[in-house]
């Protein structure tokens, strides 16, 4: 199961860093991806993701990405307050500040490990950007860091990143985004489940 976790994490993190772009879109036209997409759970979340993301990309034409990229930016960017903010510090802060307390534990749990976790693109995100803990968590299931996988989940990504997949749900206004944002929770479910994670009981401030 954490083979198909890691193959899935990367792919998940583009998406809720990554404004969409034609090259993305005409890979996911070209695979099926009802059939691409791993097989985590056999769950109706899942299901639904599934068949509204391979759907839309039956019927996506170039014309529809300015309206997708309207999505993307007022779900994640703004103009304005964004619906959904990436930064775990975000949810975790009375005050809604980012690089909190909770951003300098995970930054020390990284120290420990050796390892420096950097966006793709070089851009200076607080590191608890949901794409950068994702990455962290990707690296920990290829290097078999079991206790270091099930921290990391426990306290720095689920508390709050169900929180993130219910906002994009809530707040989505294509179906690509909620299909991305229904296979956040499935993906959340299987990993907190099958690494037998306990997940820390935390207040959400957003």
């Amino acid at each position: 199961m954490n083979n198909a976790l890691a193959e899935i994490t990367p792919i998940l993190a583009a998406n809720m860093y990554h404004d969409p772009s034609d090259k993305i879109l005409e890979m996911y036209q070209e695979n099926n991806f009802n059939l691409c997409y791993p097989l985590l759970s056999e769950s109706k979340t899942r299901s639904e993701g599934v068949a509204l993301i391979s759907n839309y990309m039956k019927q996506y034409s170039s014309e529809q990405l300015p309206e997708l990229r309207l999505d993307f930016n007022q779900l994640f960017i703004g103009p304005g307050k964004m619906k959904v903010p990436l930064w775990g510090s975000y949810y975790l802060s009375e005050d809604n500040l980012l690089c909190g307390p909770s951003t300098q534990k995970l930054q020390d749990r990284i120290d420990a490990l050796g390892i420096t976790i950097n966006t793709i693109d070089g851009d200076n995100q607080p590191i608890d950007h949901l794409s950068l803990v994702l990455q962290l968590v990707e690296y920990t299931i290829k290097q078999n860091k079991t206790f270091e996988l099930q921290a990391v989940v426990a306290e720095h990504l689920a508390p709050w990143a169900y929180r993130v997949a219910e906002l994009t749900i809530k707040h989505a206004k294509t179906n690509f985004y909620l299909g991305w944002g229904l296979l956040l929770k499935d993906y959340l479910d299987v990993l907190v489940e099958s690494n037998g994670v306990i997940v820390q009981e935390r207040t959400l401030w957003g």
